[in-house]
């Protein structure tokens, strides 16, 4: 047995079949099914059980997984160790930042780094609903600046530092208001309207877990600047944070909905967040210290 078979036996314990396992790992059904049974076979047991209609691990399958679990989490830390030993500075440096999160201060220390470390090539992406975290957990970014929920400690793969803070409000235009029959002053009166919906599914989160009614007519956009759009259309009501719709909300093209049984907004908090198994390069730790310092994690910053 190798540090493939247990790639491949990490893959088929997170799939329903033999078929959705091979697409992960970009192989052939059948090449994986001999790969399984010639891992079976230097075990000398069943790891999996193929009689149901779903693939699942055998008991014995199962606490052999965990154990492979733990060789393969040294052995990305290994990886990671050795990347950093033979580069010094990071060759590159991916930065994962939610589009809830009001990005302008984080931004001016990326440009600190970018003229200290100028031989690294910095990627940013601004990524919607925590598919920043979902990037962290499948090490497709190196650093992640997110909402943050209490729940997500349970996932085990992410370290977590708080940077700051976010905040979400029910917004929509003064027009579609006036398709209510009565003034706006208790949530349930939202039922009569449209609700825009933009949920991903990263880290299996639903936005809508926020709030404690959900339309019947329901309008899905994919991203929220299409979320933006949909409101300056009149197509809904729906929750973006403050940063995104100030200038519509100064404006008056949008209004903040207000109403007697629900907060007028919804904080959280922002934290910066690394992966369990990346060990941090300079340019990643000089982030890491300029954002996590007291006097920025205090709200000094711009």
């Amino acid at each position: 047995m190798n540090i493939a078979s247990l790639h491949i036996l990490e893959a088929i314990s997170h799939s329903d079949s033999l078929q959705q396992a091979a697409v992960k790992l970009h192989k052939t059904q059948p090449a994986l099914s001999m790969a399984l049974k010639k891992l079976e076979q230097q075990c000398g047991f069943t790891i999996v059980d193929r009689s149901a209609y779903r693939l699942k691990l055998t008991p014995a399958g199962m606490r052999y997984f965990q154990q492979a679990q733990q060789v393969l989490h040294q052995t990305a830390q290994l990886k990671s160790l050795a990347k950093h030993l033979s580069q010094g500075a990071e060759a590159s440096l991916r930065i994962s930042i939610d589009e809830s999160v009001a990005a302008e201060p984080y931004l001016l220390a990326v440009q600190q780094a970018q003229q200290r470390f100028p031989q690294t090539e910095l990627s940013i992406s601004f990524d919607y609903r925590l598919q920043s975290l979902e990037k962290l957990k499948h090490q497709q970014t190196d650093l992640a600046i997110s909402p943050w929920f209490a729940v997500f400690i349970s996932m085990g793969e992410f370290e977590p530092q708080q940077v700051g803070e976010f905040e979400l409000i029910l917004v929509a235009t003064p027009s579609l208001l006036n398709r209510l029959t009565s003034p706006l002053q208790q949530i349930e009166q939202l039922h009569q309207l449209p609700q825009l919906v933009a949920d991903s599914d990263a880290l299996e989160f639903s936005s809508g877990k926020l709030l404690p009614l959900q339309s019947a007519h329901r309008v899905q956009v994919n991203n929220s600047q299409a979320l933006k759009h949909a409101l300056l259309a009149d197509l809904g009501w729906g929750m973006l944070s403050r940063h995104q719709v100030a200038a519509e909300l100064a404006s008056g093209q949008l209004v903040q909905l207000k109403m007697v049984d629900f907060p007028e907004q919804l904080k959280g908090e922002v934290h910066l967040v690394k992966h369990r198994d990346q060990r941090l390069g300079p340019v990643a730790e000089y982030l890491w210290h300029q954002w996590t310092a007291a006097n920025f994690a205090a709200g000094s910053h711009p």
